[in-house]
């Protein structure tokens, strides 16, 4: 799938995606939370809201 034309957030969440073969499984929990906060970016920049998704911004444990 050639993912040149996808916002840079996708593809962003797309590349971290492609670390949980490499990351330790208690890790995936991190990656699967910055994917979600990229994905929500993305969607808000889509829908005008300029970044402000809920739930977009968590404090890092």
């Amino acid at each position: 799938m050639n993912t040149d034309s996808l916002p840079a957030e996708i593809q962003a969440a797309l590349a971290r995606l492609d670390t949980l073969d490499v990351v330790a499984t208690s890790a995936h929990v991190e990656v699967f939370e910055e994917m979600n906060r990229l994905l929500a970016e993305a969607l808000a920049d889509l829908d005008g809201s300029g970044g402000t998704a809920s739930g977009a911004a968590r404090p890092a444990p």
